[in-house]
C-alpha cells in the first residue's frame, strides 16, 4: 500500500506512513470520515482530491470497481475509497472537445458532432462525480451507463405521457410531469434490496437525471438549429445551467427514496413515506420556480441570478443527503470492521462471543412501561402496525410511526436502525438517527421513539 499523501510505501499493518506520518486508516481519509460522522463535513472537503496527482493504477482500480469480484466487503468500504477526481477530467476534456468541434463548424459533420457531444458533457461529468462518491463501490460503470441511457429514455417517455394528461398552464407545470417521470424511472433501478445505501440512491437518481438532461438538451439544440440557424447559444446556456437542473433534482429524489427504503425491496409504502415526499416536493418546487417567469436580476453567463440561487439551494439539499449517506456508510463499517464499540458494554465477552447474560429490551416510559422483551438473534421492528411489527405500540401512541425502527441482534450484538420514522429515533443525549443509520447499542444504553415519553433500554440479566 502507498501513502495517499506522499506516495511512499507503507508496511503492512502500519497505521501511519513512515515517511510523512500521515494516517492511513480508511485509505488516508480518516479526517474526512471523522468530519462526516460528526456532521462537520464541508462541501470543499469532497473536492480536495481533484488537484492531487493520480497514478494510472488509481484510475484502473477505479474503473474496475463495482463488479462481483471487485466490490469491497462492507468492513473495507472506507479503506478502498478515494475522493473524486475523474469527473473533473471528464468536464475539462469534454468541454475542450466540444469547443474544438464547434470551431470546425464549417464542416457539417463537425457541427453535428458538436450538437451531439455538447449536450452530454456536463451531465456526464456530474454522473461521474456521483459514481465516484458511491463509497460502497457496489455498482459497476457499465450498469451506470445503462441507467444513464435507459433511464433518460424511460423518464422522457413517461413524461411525454404525463404531458398529455396534466394541463400545461405555463412552462413551470412541466415539473409535475418530468419529476414523476424521472422518479418512476429511477425506482426501476433502485427497487432491489442490494441498492440499500443512500449514496446508491444519489448515483441512480443522478444517472437518470443526467440521461434526461442530455437528451432534452440535444432536442433543444436541434430545435435552435432549425428555427434560429444556430445551436451554439442553446448548447452553451444549457451546459452552464445543467448542474442546477435535472442532474441534481433527480439525485435528491434517488437519495431520499434510498434513505427510506434501506435494505428492503422497494414498495409503494416507501413512495408514500413522508420523509421521501418532502424531498420529492423540494425537487418539484425547485423545478417549478426554475421554469417560471420569475426574474430577480439579469447577470452575465447565467442569464439571471435566479438560476444561481436555485442551484445553490438544490446542492445544499443534496449535500445534506450525501452527508447522511456518508455517515450511514461509516456506521456500517464501524459496526462490521473488527470489534465494534458495543463490545465494551458486554461483561465477560470478547469480540465475536455471546455475552454471558441474556439480553432484554425494557420499556422504561410510555404506554408499555415495565414490559421486557428478550433479544434473540434476528430482527424486531418497533411501531404501531401489527402486520409488520413485533413490538407493537398502542395505535394512539404519539410520536411513533407505523414501522418506526428496528433492532437487529447478531451473536449478542444489538444494532438499532431508524426506518424513516416521522418523529425520529433518538439516542440518550438527543442524537437523532438518520433514516437507515445503524448504531450498535451497549448494555444499559437508552433510546426513545419520537420523545423521551417512549423510552427503551437494553438490559441484561
Amino acid at each position: 500500500m502507498r501513502c495517499p499523501r506522499c506516495g511512499g510505501e507503507i508496511p503492512s499493518g502500519a497505521g501511519r506512513c513512515p515517511q510523512c506520518g500521515a494516517s492511513v486508516q480508511y485509505g488516508g481519509n480518516t479526517e474526512f470520515f471523522g468530519k462526516a460522522s460528526s456532521s462537520n463535513l464541508k462541501f470543499t472537503d469532497i473536492f480536495s482530491g481533484v488537484f492531487r496527482k493520480h497514478s494510472k493504477e488509481e484510475g484502473e482500480r477505479l474503473f474496475m470497481a463495482g463488479t462481483a469480484s471487485t466490490t469491497p466487503p462492507e468492513s473495507e468500504m472506507l479503506r478502498q475509497w478515494s475522493k473524486p477526481w475523474v469527473f473533473a477530467w471528464v468536464a475539462v476534456v469534454g468541454i475542450a472537445l466540444a469547443l474544438a468541434l464547434y470551431l470546425m463548424s464549417n464542416y457539417i459533420i463537425s457541427y453535428a458532432g458538436f450538437m451531439l457531444l455538447g449536450p452530454f458533457v456536463v451531465p456526464l461529468a456530474a454522473l461521474m462525480f456521483y459514481w465516484e462518491m458511491n463509497i460502497p463501490r457496489n455498482i459497476p460503470l457499465y450498469e451506470v451507463l445503462l441507467m444513464f441511457l435507459a433511464g433518460g429514455v424511460i423518464s422522457l417517455f413517461i413524461s411525454m405521457i404525463l404531458f398529455q394528461v396534466i394541463p400545461m398552464e405555463t412552462a413551470s407545470f412541466a415539473a409535475f410531469c418530468e419529476e414523476p417521470g424521472k422518479l418512476l424511472a429511477l425506482a426501476i433501478f433502485l427497487r432491489k434490496p442490494q441498492k440499500k445505501y443512500i449514496l446508491n440512491g444519489v448515483l441512480i437518481g443522478g444517472a437518470v437525471g443526467a440521461g434526461f438532461a442530455a437528451i432534452e438538451s440535444a432536442g433543444y439544440a436541434l430545435n435552435s438549429l432549425v428555427y434560429a440557424g444556430s445551436a451554439w447559444e442553446s448548447v452553451m446556456m444549457r451546459g452552464i445551467l445543467a448542474p442546477g437542473g435535472h442532474v441534481v433534482w433527480a439525485a435528491i429524489e434517488g437519495a431520499a427514496l434510498a434513505m427510506v427504503k434501506g435494505a428492503e425491496p422497494l414498495s409503494i409504502n416507501h413512495l408514500g413515506n413522508i420523509h421521501f415526499l418532502k424531498y420529492f416536493a423540494c425537487s418539484v418546487i425547485l423545478h417549478f420556480i426554475w421554469n417560471s417567469e420569475l426574474s430577480i436580476a439579469t447577470i452575465p453567463v447565467f442569464g439571471d441570478v435566479k438560476y444561481v440561487i436555485l442551484t445553490v439551494a438544490a446542492w445544499a439539499v443534496l449535500f445534506y443527503l450525501m452527508n447522511q449517506g456518508i455517515r450511514q456508510v461509516v456506521a456500517v463499517v464501524r459496526q462490521g470492521g473488527g470489534a465494534p464499540p458495543a463490545y465494551q458494554g458486554w461483561q465477560g465477552a470478547g469480540p465475536g462471543q455471546r455475552p454471558a447474560r441474556r439480553l432484554y429490551l425494557a420499556c422504561e416510559r410510555g404506554a408499555m412501561a415495565g414490559q421486557q422483551y428478550p433479544l434473540e438473534n434476528g430482527m424486531l421492528v418497533l411501531g404501531r402496525d401489527p402486520s409488520s411489527c413485533q413490538i407493537i405500540l398502542p395505535a394512539g401512541c404519539q410520536g411513533v410511526s407505523r414501522a418506526h425502527c428496528q433492532l437487529e441482534v447478531r451473536n449478542g450484538v444489538c444494532i438499532l436502525m431508524d426506518r424513516g420514522s416521522s418523529y425520529g429515533t433518538y439516542l440518550e443525549g438527543g442524537h437523532r438517527l438518520a433514516p437507515g443509520e445503524r448504531v450498535t447499542l451497549s448494555v444499559g444504553q437508552v433510546f426513545f421513539l419520537g420523545s423521551p415519553d417512549n423510552m427503551f433500554r437494553v438490559t441484561a440479566r
